[in-house]
C-alpha cells in the first residue's frame, strides 16, 4: 500500500466541495434560506453538515472514497488494508472530520506530521488513504 500525501488529499477535499457547495445552495433554496445572508447553526447543520456526513460516509462505506477521492487516485482502507464498512466510516467521516475541524482544523494538519499521514479521524477509526491500485 502506497500511502497518500496530504496534499493530494487536500485536491480531493477540494474537488468534493465542488460537488457539496451546489448542494448545500439548493438545499437552502428549496428551503427558503438566502444563501448569501447569515445563517444559524440548525442551518449550517441542516444544510452543510449533515449533506457533508452523508455524502463522506454513504462513499466511503461503499467505495472506499469520495468522487474527490476517486478523481485523485485515493482510497480509504482499514489500517489492516481490509475495506471501510459503515461503522468506520462514521466513526471517520462524521465523528473524527468533527472533532479534526473543531481546534482550528489541526486534526487535518497532523497528517503532514504523522509517520503514516493519518489524519485524528484516520486515527480514531483506523484507517488509512492509500493510492488506488489499477486494475489489470
Amino acid at each position: 500500500m502506497v500511502i497518500a500525501s496530504p496534499w493530494r488529499r487536500l485536491v480531493a477535499s477540494l474537488v468534493d466541495s465542488l460537488v457539496l457547495l451546489p448542494l448545500s445552495l439548493l438545499l437552502m433554496a428549496l428551503a427558503g434560506v438566502d444563501p448569501l445572508g447569515p445563517t444559524t447553526w440548525v442551518q449550517d447543520l441542516l444544510f452543510q453538515w449533515i449533506p457533508g456526513w452523508t455524502y463522506s460516509t454513504a462513499f466511503t462505506a461503499l467505495y472506499g472514497a469520495t468522487p474527490g477521492k476517486m478523481a485523485l487516485g485515493l482510497k480509504v482502507v482499514r489500517t489492516d488494508g481490509r475495506p471501510v464498512d459503515w461503522l468506520t466510516a462514521f466513526m471517520r467521516e462524521v465523528v473524527g472530520k468533527t472533532l479534526s475541524t473543531l481546534p482550528l482544523g489541526l486534526g487535518y494538519l497532523w497528517a503532514f506530521f504523522h509517520p503514516r499521514r493519518q489524519a485524528w479521524h484516520d486515527l480514531i477509526a483506523d484507517t488509512l488513504v492509500v493510492r488506488a491500485s489499477r486494475p489489470g
